[in-house]
C-alpha cells in the first residue's frame, strides 16, 4: 500500500520505493521502457546473480501503474559510497569495484539471447544513448565526431557486449563488511566495455574533486587499483584502453543534455550554473577529461 512505501532516489527517470515490510524495492519505470526491455534486464540480472555477482535478485513480476511498468527487486541492506569516508573511499574499494566490472564483462561474453531487446550500439545507429535529436547543433557536431571515431574499432567479444551502462559509485552499495553490491541496471545496453570504465572514472574523479584534495594522487590510486581488479576477472583489451577518453567526452555530452532537460533553467543554483558552464567549455574546447589522454600508463 502507498503508506508503506519509502521513497528512494530514482534518479531522473524512475520512481523507486522501499517496501520495508516485504524486504523489497519496487521500481516504476519511465514510460519509454517496454515489457520486453525490462524482461531482458531481469534475465541479465538473474544470470549475473546465478554466477555469483552481488546484484539484487529481481522478481519476474511486472505490474502497471499509470501506464508505467513496476518491477520488484530484493532490497540490499547497506550504505551508499561516501567519498569523504576513508573506510569507503580507498584502494581496496577501487580494486573490488574494478573486479566486479571485470567479472560482469567476462560473463557478458557467455550471455546469449535469441533477440536483443535492449538499446544496442551499431555502426549504422551509434546513438545508443538516444540523445542525438535533443542536442544543440554545436554539441551534436562533437557528439557525431566522437561516435564516428568509435566506428574505426572492430566489434569483438573482448571489447563489446551487454554492459551496465551507468556503472558509477551512486549505483554501488557497501554491505556485509565491505562487499560491494551493484544496483540499477535500468540503462543496461549493448555497447563498448570502455563505456562502463569511463563512467566509473568520470564520476569517481568528479566527486573526489568536489570533496577531497590530491587530485593527481587520486587518479593514480584509483586507476591503478581499478585496472588491477578488472584484470583479475577479464582481459583489458588495448582497444578498451584507447576508447576510454572517447567515452569520457561522451559522458560530458550526455550529462550536459540531461541537465539542460531536467534542471529549471530559470532558477539555477550557483553550482548548477557553474556545472553547465564548465561542461560547455570542456566540450567546445575538446579538453581531455582530467587532462588524461592515455590510460595505458595505469595498466
Amino acid at each position: 500500500m502507498e503508506e508503506n512505501r519509502i521513497r528512494l532516489d530514482g534518479g531522473f527517470h524512475n520512481d523507486i520505493f522501499h517496501l520495508e515490510e516485504e524486504g523489497r524495492v519496487v521500481r516504476i519505470s519511465d514510460k519509454k521502457k517496454t515489457k520486453e526491455m525490462i524482461l531482458q534486464e531481469i534475465e541479465w540480472m538473474n544470470f549475473l546473480h546465478e554466477k555469483g555477482v552481488a546484484v539484487p535478485k529481481p522478481e519476474i513480476i511486472l505490474g502497471y501503474e499509470d501506464g508505467r511498468i513496476s518491477t520488484y527487486f530484493e532490497f540490499i541492506q547497506g550504505d551508499g559510497i561516501d567519498v569523504t569516508n576513508i573506510l569507503h573511499w580507498n584502494a581496496k574499494t577501487f580494486e573490488q569495484w574494478g573486479r566486479i566490472l571485470g567479472r560482469m564483462h567476462a560473463l557478458s561474453k557467455q550471455y546469449k539471447v535469441d533477440e536483443i531487446n535492449r538499446p544496442a550500439w551499431t555502426v549504422k545507429n551509434p546513438d545508443v544513448f538516444g540523445i542525438s535529436s535533443s542536442l544543440l547543433p554545436w554539441v551534436r557536431l562533437n557528439y557525431d565526431r566522437l561516435m564516428q571515431s568509435l566506428c574505426t574499432y572492430k566489434i569483438t567479444p573482448d571489447t563489446f557486449g551487454l554492459i551496465h551502462n551507468d556503472f558509477h559509485q551512486g549505483n554501488l552499495i557497501i554491505a556485509n563488511e565491505g562487499t560491494l553490491n551493484t544496483i540499477d541496471f535500468d540503462e543496461c545496453s549493448y555497447n563498448w566495455y570502455a563505456q562502463d570504465i569511463a563512467v566509473s572514472f568520470y564520476h569517481a574523479f568528479w566527486q573526489h574533486d568536489s570533496y577531497n584534495a590530491d587530485i593527481d594522487s587520486f587518479t593514480h590510486t584509483f586507476m591503478n587499483h581499478f585496472f588491477a581488479g578488472y584484470q583479475i576477472e577479464n582481459l583489458l583489451h588495448e582497444d578498451i584502453i584507447k576508447q576510454i577518453p572517447i567515452f569520457l567526452k561522451l559522458r560530458e555530452i550526455f550529462l550536459y543534455q540531461l541537465f539542460l532537460r531536467k534542471w529549471d533553467m530559470n532558477n539555477l543554483e550557483e553550482w548548477q550554473s557553474y556545472t553547465l558552464r564548465d561542461l560547455e567549455e570542456k566540450i567546445q574546447n575538446r579538453r581531455p577529461y582530467a587532462e588524461i589522454t592515455d590510460f595505458s600508463i595505469y595498466v
